[in-house]
Parts: structure tokens; sequence; C-alpha cells
């Protein structure tokens, strides 16, 4: 497959700054400009931001500027993904300089239509510089809100979770009376999926999840949002209305404690030292899901919906937005769509960012392709270098929660259970089990608890949250040290390691490394424009990396048939390795993640 036109040109931009040729920059950047309406740009700014982050040159710097303002999305996303980047740099004057154009953008968002004629035909001065305050106001209390609530018991927290959500939407509701249409909600610049739509005109109050974590408190909510031309088509607007809601109190120095919360390592939160012990003892599995069994512990997480629906994964997703739309009353506009979004704060999701960006090209390859090979990526949305968020996955469930609520139940035996098309469900788990061990094979993807793991209602297996990649791994003990989890009980749900579905899984990770190996350039550029500089790096993941042997992991030039031989030796590395098994103790003992 031949690399798109958009990465070829970030790859001639990256050739020609590496070699100081000045037209030549001049003529890529201006070819640049002819891709500024191609949705596929998005998924490069964060290597272009990173790219004037180093060099800080004027062209890259009119492009941003020119991207900036072609709508308010456009805006913040770049402001953000500039604020996630702004981080301790060894040059200040790369620093300064990035700050610099940070201000300035926000000076110049703040002046544009300064002056706006109202229908009674009065002048509204400061428009601009008004939204983008309640915005950021908005936006800093949905990020902070996942701190205050690591502070709150967690029985208590339903009900401040209520106030909260009530306390914004009189907040979006504010907005509704602004003479823009564009500033009657709150911009989130989504990167995927229908990306017009991206002012929230409202949040469920009464639909939500808290994800009680060591640290934080990451929580799910639902989302309508709008493209904010077709606002003019809502005849009526509710009146604004008053609650009587107490105020919230900001934390002192928000980004200072998110820092400090996201760059606690795991060593810091248990103790390694008895882990070390448990990895020098032969572990009898088996006993070790009999202690588990022994004493249930309460959930952790709240949930609150309206839905009665029994099922673990839910009321199906498709069902629960159809029934959304039809009592909005924006639900009648083509650009209507209700989202589930995570919020997270005292997080450094940049490492997890770029991993994604990679993921989401394979799938595409994959796709491309026609191989049976399932992956589903998320959108991530930096807001700065310690928060964000995320897409939440719709119809899907925690292996953790599926060991909680189905004691002493194998997951084939969970299948049997749950699937009324058992062979269809299994089929998935082999596909998408095969694509996700390739993931975790050449992103070296750690912290694979099950937690981290979900099942879908289809039967999918799906991982999330990808902090510990390519040179970070938890503890920096060397755990987790096979190619990727592939546990006794995926190969018993895939009929024994000597079956034709645990065949039909090693040739699916063969035929999607085999594909891989041809598309290796495209994927490398986006390491490549955010690496460039290794003395200017600012992901953790990149602080120790070798571009070479993340290349060799590919097997590049390396037959079929030794090519099939390097993937069964991998399932081998893989199947049931000790240490696996230990980490997924040691998240029971230290955090109470079931296995």
């Amino acid at each position: 497959m031949s690399t798109t036109l958009l990465n070829r040109r970030m790859n001639q931009l990256l050739n020609s700054i590496q070699g100081k040729k000045e037209e030549c920059i001049r003529q890529n950047i201006i070819d640049l400009y002819n891709n500024l309406q191609d949705p596929e740009f998005d998924q490069y700014l964060f290597q272009l931001c990173f790219l004037f982050y180093v060099t800080d040159h004027k062209l890259i710097k009119e492009l941003l500027y020119n991207y900036a303002f072609k709508n308010n999305a456009h805006f913040f996303r770049l402001e953000w993904m500039l604020k996630a980047l702004n981080e301790n740099s060894k040059s200040e004057k790369v620093k300064n300089g990035f700050t610099t154009f940070m201000n300035q953008l926000s000076l110049e968002f703040a002046k544009a239509n300064q002056i706006v004629e109202s229908t009674e035909g009065k002048f509204i001065k400061g428009c601009r510089y008004s939204y983008k305050e309640k915005q950021d106001l908005i936006i800093f209390n949905l990020i902070e809100q996942s701190l205050r609530l690591k502070k709150i018991d967690t029985e208590k927290q339903k009900n401040h979770m209520k106030i909260f959500l009530a306390s914004i939407n009189q907040m979006i509701t504010s907005l509704r009376f602004q003479q823009q249409p564009e500033f009657r909600g709150i911009t989130i610049p989504f990167n995927y999926g229908n990306t017009d739509s991206f002012l929230i005109v409202n949040l469920l109050e009464d639909e939500f999840t808290c994800f009680n974590t060591a640290k934080r408190v990451p929580y799910k909510i639902i989302i309508e949002t709008v493209n904010p031309s077709e606002l003019q088509l809502i005849q009526s607007i509710n009146e604004l209305f008053q609650r009587n809601l107490p105020e919230l109190i900001p934390l002192y120095d928000i980004e200072k404690e998110m820092k400090t919360i996201s760059q606690i390592k795991i060593y810091q939160q248990y103790n390694i030292e008895e882990l070390k012990k448990l990895a020098l003892k032969k572990i009898d599995y088996q006993k070790l899901q009999y202690l588990q069994k022994q004493s249930k512990i309460k959930e952790k997480d709240i949930y609150v919906s309206k839905s009665t629906n029994t099922s673990i994964w839910g009321e199906d997703w498709e069902i629960t937005k159809q029934k959304i739309k039809q009592i909005s009353q924006y639900g009648n506009l083509k650009s209507h769509d209700v989202r589930q979004i995570i919020i997270k704060g005292g997080d450094d999701l940049r490492s997890e960012l770029l991993i994604m960006q990679m993921m989401r090209k394979i799938n595409e390859i994959f796709t491309q392709k026609q191989l049976s090979l399932y992956l589903r990526p998320y959108d991530i949305i930096l807001t700065s270098a310690n928060s964000g968020i995320l897409e939440f996955i719709p119809n899907t469930v925690s292996l953790d929660k599926i060991k909680r609520e189905y004691q002493g139940i194998s997951l084939r035996k969970f299948y049997q259970m749950n699937f009324q098309d058992f062979q269809a469900a299994q089929k998935n788990f082999a596909e998408s089990l095969a694509a996700y061990s390739l993931i975790c094979y050449l992103f070296q993807l750690k912290d694979r608890h099950n937690g981290n793991i979900l099942i879908d209602n289809k039967g999918h297996i799906i991982h999330i949250d990808f902090g510990f990649v390519l040179t970070l791994t938890p503890g920096n003990i060397g755990f987790e040290s096979a190619p990727f989890k592939l546990i006794y009980e995926y190969e018993e749900l895939l009929n024994g390691k000597d079956s034709d579905m645990f065949t039909y899984y090693k040739i699916l990770i063969f035929s999607g490394l085999a594909i891989l190996q041809e598309n290796i350039t495209e994927l490398l550029t986006f390491v490549k424009l955010i690496n460039f500089s290794p003395k200017h790096n600012l992901l953790a993941c990149l602080e120790n990396f070798n571009i070479n042997e993340f290349k060799k992991r590919f097997h590049e030039n390396v037959g079929q048939k030794n090519l099939y031989e390097i993937v069964e030796n991998l399932v081998k590395q893989s199947n049931n390795s000790l240490k696996t098994l230990l980490y997924d103790y040691f998240q029971y003992q230290t955090n109470t993640i079931y296995y």
C-alpha cells in the first residue's frame, strides 16, 4: 500500500528541516496549505506542533495560525495541543517562543469579531473574549472534577456528581443567549466521527459512571452535540433558569496537582519488593484463583443510569441514543449526535495519543486489505499535558467487572452463558485477540490487567489505557515480559492450543504482521516527526526510545516461511507466561482488580 499524500508531505517537511533546506521547507509548507481542509490533517497536528516547538519556524507558525481560525473546533484543538506540549524544555528560547505564540493565538481569538451587531441594533463588545472565558471555566471544572471526586467518599459521589452535572448544564444554558450560534455551547474538538457536530448543548444529569482508581476518578458522561450552524433552526429555546447550586471551589494550582499525580510511577504506589518476592516463587495459579473467591470485594465504581436492562453490558448503545434523540429538543437536527466521553485529570495522555495515531493507521491498513483483524481505536483529545477527554467505547464491559459478577466462571463459560451464537462470538474474540496481540507486541504495551481489557457485546476483546508503551513499564522491574497477554482462559476459549480456532488465531497474527511489513514507512512517520530531536523530547515513552529497535519488531526483510515461525515463537513465549499471571495477581492484591 502506498503512503498517503499528506504522509509523504510530512516526511518531506521533516527531511527539509533536518537538511536545513529553507527553500524546500517553504515549498513543503505551501503544499500543506492544500491539506488544511482534509480531515487527515488533524491526525498530524500533534506532530506539526512539535515541529514548531523545536524549530520556532515562522512558516509553520503561519500554517498553524491559518488552521486555528477555520472554526472554533480548530482553534481549541490547536490551543489545547500547544498547551499539552508546553512543558519544561531544556531550551528557554524554544519554550519562550512557544509560549509567545500561544498567547498571541488567544489574543487574536478574543479580538476577532470583537464588535457584533445584535438584532436590536445595539453593539456588543468582547463577544469572543467573554465566550472563551466561560469555555475555559467549564472545561476547567470538568477536568478538575476527576480530581475532586477522589476527595469525596465513594458513597457520596453519586449525589455530588448529580449536583455537579446540573451546575455544568446551567453554565451551558447561560451560553444559549450568545449572539453567534458557535458560542451557544461548549466547543469540544472531536477528531473522529461527526467532527462538524462539535458543540455540546446538553449533558445528561442522570447518566454517568465514576471509575475509582488509586489516584484519580475518571468519569463517563453522555453529551448531546450539534453543528452550531444548525442552531438557528431551533424555534424555541428554554428560558434561562436559576438553581441554588453550591459554588465549585477550585483546588489549589490544578495544573501542578495534575502533573504530580500523572508522574507518580507504579512502584511508588505499590510494594514492588513484595512483587519481586512473588516472582521468585513457584506460584500455583489455580490456588491464586481459589484465594480470590474467598471474599467478594465491594464494587468500587459508581454507575448511574435510568436503564433497567439487566445485561452486563446494559442497554444497547444505539437504542439508548435513539431514546435520547426522541426526547431532545435538538433531536431533529441532522448534525445532532449523542456521545459518551471520559474526563481525565492527572493523566499524561500524550504517549497514548501517539500510539493511538499509529493504531488507527494500522486499522485502516487492515480494513483496506480486508483482513479479519479487529481493532477499536478511540478518540483522544488533549486538554493539557496532564488531562484530556477520551471517547468511551460503547457496549463494552471490563474483564474486571465480568470476573466480579461471575466469580468462579471461566471466560469460555461466560461466553456460552451470554452469547446466543457462541461460535460467532468466539470467532470475534479470536480476530480481536490476534489484532491486539500484534499491538501489544509492536508497541510493547504493558499494564495489561483486567481493568484495562474490555469485552464488547459481540465478543471482541478490546484494550484501553496505553500509558505504559514502548520504553515504559510499570515499576521498571521487567514484569509482563511476554510479547503479549495470552493466558490459559484465552486459550481455552479458543478450544485449546491444538485446535483449528487457535491455529486461525496464529494465522491472523502472521497475516497482520506480513501486511504491516509492507507499510512500515507510513507508521514510522508518526514516531519520526515527534522524536526527530531527542533533546526536546516531551514524551515519557520516548525517553530511551530507539527507532531501529522498534523497526526490528516488524521483521521487515523476513520471508513468509520464517515470519510464521517467528509468530509461532511469539505465541509460545506468551502462552501462560508466569509473569503475566503474577501481574494479574499483583493488581488484585494492590488494586482489587479481579483476574
